[in-house]
């Protein structure tokens, strides 16, 4: 079975050029434009790992990886930060929310499916990926 991606960002265009890449690499995506939505779906979908934007309304990026950190359920579920913002400053800040990765907005598509696939990687080496 292809492993889940569920991909949150707030761009309709951002998110359906993310999806297509990550379709066509063959994983199954999910989409949320926003962290209160995306949290709602971990609720009933167990995400292989989440791909989040950092700056989104209402609930941003490091808000959304903390609270999928802090609950039991999905804190094993890796998080990848993508951002536009400065890579020092955002560096800072995933580390301080306990993101496993960032990548910047300004990579290209293959940065993103590598980062995954190196998440994915270590989640099935330490046995902590869902199945």
């Amino acid at each position: 079975m292809a492993a889940t991606v569920l991909l949150v960002d707030d761009s309709v265009t951002q998110s359906f050029a993310l999806k297509l890449t990550l379709s066509r690499a063959g994983f199954r995506v999910l989409t949320a434009s926003d962290g209160h939505t995306a949290l709602k779906t971990m609720g009933s979908e167990k995400p292989d790992v989440v791909v989040a934007d950092v700056i989104m309304p209402a609930m941003d990026g490091y808000e959304l990886c903390r609270r999928i950190k802090a609950n039991p359920d999905s804190a094993q579920t890796p998080v990848i930060l993508i951002s536009g913002l400065g890579e020092t400053e955002d560096q800072n800040w995933r580390q301080h929310a306990g993101a496993d990765m960032y990548v910047g907005k300004s990579a290209d598509a293959n940065k993103l499916l590598q980062a995954v696939k190196e998440v994915l990687e270590r989640g099935s080496e330490t046995g902590s990926a869902h199945s």
